[in-house]
Formats: structure tokens, C-alpha cells, sequence
């Protein structure tokens, strides 16, 4: 009896490659930007090689609604919690010079995947990329954003702001912001990945929207630490 066969009569679905997983989505991909969907889906590989809503990749699902509260309330609380212990950090001159390349190295790393992202972004709105170039992008920069992210706030919390001044807070606010707006662009990303060809205003205008946020937070907390370090 054929493996085929065999898949018939049971009804399961049958776990296929990840290689052949990957093969069969892009090329899926390619038929739907050109227009040539009609065709039937190769036996075998069945509707789990379409990417639908809440597909990232093929590795995880999109988050419920709760799901992304309850992440969105862990980054506030991570948030106030650095504020409230920055006061109570006293570091040497020695382990304040190391703090202070943290926070570098995490800006270099968490803004440059960011900016990276958007290139690509700009790139597919230009149509010089196709959209899978971009969601790709997107999914391998994630742990880099989040890496400098938890970096920058962990040693800016080392570093001990000085929360009297108005220009620190809002350093501090746009960090916030760019932490929750990471959250949000997840299910951005799974929209798009949902639409079929070309995706409608509807879906690209909360995209632009995500990136935009990103792009002025980051800037903001990258010009106010510069103008506070040379205070």
C-alpha cells in the first residue's frame, strides 16, 4: 500500500518537512503574486502548506487577544520595575563604564534589526521585494529587537536616570512605546501574511502606522540619551 494510500484511509493530516514545508509555501507565495492560484494544491501536502491567519513562519501561532493583553501588562510591569529599582543601583566607576557599553552595544543591536526590518519594508513598498522578503525579515530580526530592547532598559536602569528631568521621561515613555508596539506588529505581520496577493489598504495602514511608532521611538530615545549624556 502506498504511503498516499495509506494517508486516504486514515484522514490525518501527515507531517510533512520542514524543508519541503518551507519549499511549497514559497512557491505558493509566487503563484498567488502571479496571479496563477486556480491550480490544485499537490496531494500530500494538503492545506497546511498555505499560509493562513495566524501562520508566522510555520513555527508558532498568532497570540489570542488575551494572550497579547497579558504580554503587552509584562513589558509595563518590567518597565516600572526598572524605574523603581534604578534609584537603588550603585554602581563603581568601573561597572558603570561596563553598563554604559551595554547600553550601547543593546542600541546598536535593537535599532539596527529595526531599521533593517524597515528597509526591507520600504523596499517591497518601492516593489523592489516581494512580501515574503519582508515577513522573513521580519521573523529573524524579532529575537535581535527584543534582545536590544530588555538590554537597553535593563543598563539604562544600571546607569541610573535622573527622573527629574521632563526629557528623561520621555526617553522612558518612548521606550514603553516601542516595547507594546512590538506586540501589536506580530498581528500586523499576521495579516499580512493572510491577505492574498497585493494586501488592501485596510491591512497595510496599521503596518505603516506600527513602523512609524517604531522609528520615532527609537529615534527619540537615541537623541535624549545623547543630549543627557552630554549634559
Amino acid at each position: 500500500m502506498r504511503t498516499t494510500d495509506r494517508y486516504d484511509t486514515v484522514g490525518g493530516p501527515a507531517r510533512v518537512p520542514r524543508a519541503a514545508h518551507r519549499a511549497a509555501t514559497t512557491a505558493y507565495a509566487d503563484s498567488v503574486r502571479r496571479g496563477r492560484t486556480g491550480g490544485a494544491v499537490p496531494r500530500g501536502q494538503g492545506a497546511a502548506t498555505i499560509p493562513t491567519a495566524g501562520w508566522r513562519g510555520g513555527h508558532r501561532r498568532a497570540p489570542s487577544h488575551g494572550t497579547l493583553v497579558g504580554a503587552t501588562a509584562m513589558v509595563g510591569l518590567g518597565w516600572l520595575l526598572a524605574i523603581l529599582a534604578a534609584p537603588h543601583v550603585d554602581l563603581s566607576p568601573a561597572g558603570r563604564t561596563v553598563a554604559l557599553f551595554g547600553h550601547l552595544t543593546c542600541l546598536v543591536v535593537g535599532f539596527g534589526a529595526v531599521l533593517t526590518v524597515d528597509w526591507f519594508s520600504l523596499r517591497w513598498l518601492m516593489r523592489r521585494e516581494p512580501l515574503d522578503a519582508v515577513l522573513n525579515a521580519a521573523r529573524a530580526a524579532h529575537p535581535l529587537i527584543w534582545l536590544g530592547l530588555v538590554g537597553l532598559v535593563v543598563s539604562g536602569a544600571a546607569l541610573g536616570p535622573d527622573t527629574s528631568s521632563a526629557l528623561v521621561w520621555v526617553k522612558l515613555f518612548a521606550v514603553l512605546a516601542v516595547g507594546v508596539n512590538g506586540l501589536f506588529l506580530g498581528r500586523v505581520r499576521d495579516r499580512l501574511v493572510a491577505a492574498q496577493g497585493r494586501p488592501p489598504w485596510a491591512a497595510l495602514l496599521p503596518g505603516v502606522a506600527a513602523a512609524l511608532t517604531s522609528q520615532l521611538g527609537w529615534w527619540a530615545a537615541t537623541l535624549i540619551g545623547f543630549l543627557s549624556a552630554n549634559r
